[in-house]
């Protein structure tokens, strides 16, 4: 059973000011448990059904200094930032801020401008881990990482990469190591054609309005995805995709 007091404080926890406040955030499904278990996160507690407490026994072995909660599915009704709640809920402790340390040796750099969309972001977040970049560098305008809705979309991802806010226009200026392009629908180099493998320092822009001017003006040049059909454009998180697998393969190529 859950207390009261319990349901209202991970209500709170819904909101951005709370998770500020408090330093937790919200993580629900099973996967997504599982890898932040396995993750560096710290987890603070675990609410979860009888059923998925039993199937993952063998995994909670490992993890004995976390309060588990055994919850049934009208609490965790109460309790998820979810439409369909699931059987395993986690409080997850925010880390800690520290001093941002780019990792110069890594051959592409993401950098997200005013990725406003939690869906999104936490799919840019995922292609990030799918490929092996450690680090995902976002405008401070950018949907928050810790929005249950983009927790979700990472699927588990948010504990293998890092989440950067800051000032990314400081970042181009200081990324002398990387050719920096901004991700356009008309930019001067068509992706397919880049063949010299360099490190490389890709900017992808909000879902509506692109990469910003004042962010175009400071890279090195603008890239983009060759059009063949008629649709006016691309999801961010689909452009991210083509771009970095394609710049994938030119480094391992």
């Amino acid at each position: 059973m859950i207390s009261k007091a319990q349901v209202k404080f991970i209500r709170l926890l819904h909101q951005k000011k709370y998770r500020s406040s408090h330093l937790l955030f919200i993580a629900e499904g099973s996967k997504i448990a599982v890898d932040i278990l396995d993750s560096a996160l710290k987890v603070h507690k675990i609410y979860a059904t009888a059923t998925w407490l039993a199937e993952n026994k063998h995994i909670l072995e490992n993890h004995k200094d976390i309060e588990a909660n055994e919850v049934i599915p009208e609490e965790m009704e109460k309790i998820s930032a979810l439409d369909t709640p699931q059987d395993v809920l986690l409080l997850v402790q925010i880390p800690e801020s520290h001093t941002i340390r780019t990792d110069n040796h890594a051959k592409i750099i993401l950098v997200a401008d005013s990725i406003r969309d939690p869906g999104n972001l936490g799919t840019i977040v995922r292609i990030c881990d799918w490929y092996g970049i450690k680090q995902l560098f976002c405008s401070e305008d950018c949907a928050e990482i810790y929005n249950p809705k983009t927790v979700r979309a990472t699927m588990g991802s948010i504990g293998r990469v890092e989440v950067i806010y800051m000032d990314i226009k400081e970042l181009i200026r200081d990324s002398k190591s990387h050719k920096s392009y901004a991700a356009t629908l008309d930019g001067n180099i068509n992706v397919h054609k880049l063949s010299k493998a360099e490190p490389v320092l890709l900017v992808i822009g909000n879902e509506a309005r692109g990469v910003s001017e004042g962010i175009v003006s400071l890279c090195d040049d603008t890239i983009m995805i060759p059009r063949i059909g008629k649709a006016e454009s691309l999801n961010a998180s689909i452009a991210t995709a083509v771009l970095v697998d394609n710049l994938v393969r030119i480094n391992e190529s």
